[in-house]
């Protein structure tokens, strides 16, 4: 879930701090100029800001993992988380497991982590996971902010809860393929594409070369008034 590792590695992200295209384009349009934006707006074009939390999970440990998580999406559902995220787990390479949360505004970002921080029930509950982990992980857990990049970004954008599996590449220049593109704090760049296959992602992935990773969705919270 990100946003906030304290409650849960899930949430390490905030810790530290097919729609039409024309569609697209205006809801895009009205993000950038600061207006109002609807949550079908803001479902509609690429997360501005990428919350990157990210689980290194020893090979054993991904089946009990997953109940952790679970558990966690169940404990946002009862206890009011109010952000939409999504978790994804690592099909290629080592075991891993992935939670992302978009972000149109930075702003945003804040009123998010000042809602989470007074929410102690979730946060308790959340810390009491998180402790449960420490002992399913080969290294300590990472989270970061990216930016979107429309410059360098091709084709379909990424919308989270779309899309079964992902390619990710880690890149530095231009793009090895069409995707979404988001810039790291260090400007090393991102790029993330969604297929509905397996075997389209391998087939992409071996394109991008040696340092695509293919990851599938775990699963999309969204709260109950969305």
């Amino acid at each position: 879930m990100g946003t906030f590792q304290n409650s849960l590695d899930i949430h390490r992200m905030i810790a530290m701090i097919a729609t039409p295209k024309c569609v697209m384009l205006l809801s895009c349009f009205a993000v950038a100029l600061g207006g109002g934006v609807t949550n079908s707006m803001a479902q509609a074009c690429p997360p501005q800001i990428l919350e990157i939390s990210r689980d290194y999970l020893k090979p054993d440990a991904v089946a009990e993992n997953r109940k952790l998580e679970r558990r966690a999406e169940h404990l946002c559902r009862i206890l009011g988380f109010s952000h939409s995220y999504l978790t994804i787990e690592s099909v290629s390479g080592p075991a891993e497991m992935w939670y992302l949360n978009g972000f149109q505004s930075q702003a945003e970002v804040e009123k998010l982590r000042q809602e989470y921080e007074h929410n102690t029930e979730l946060l308790a509950a959340l810390n009491d996971i998180t402790q449960k982990k420490a002992s399913l992980k080969r290294a300590e857990s990472t989270d970061e902010f990216a930016h979107y990049r429309s410059v360098l970004s091709r084709g379909e954008p990424l919308i989270l809860g779309r899309g079964r599996f992902f390619v990710i590449v880690f890149f530095d220049g231009d793009p090895p393929l069409n995707g979404t593109v988001f810039e790291m704090k260090d400007g090393s760049r991102m790029l993330v594409r969604t297929t509905q296959t397996s075997s389209e992602a391998r087939v992409l992935a071996a394109s991008a070369g040696s340092t695509a990773r293919i990851f599938r969705s775990y699963f999309y919270f969204r709260p109950k008034d969305m």
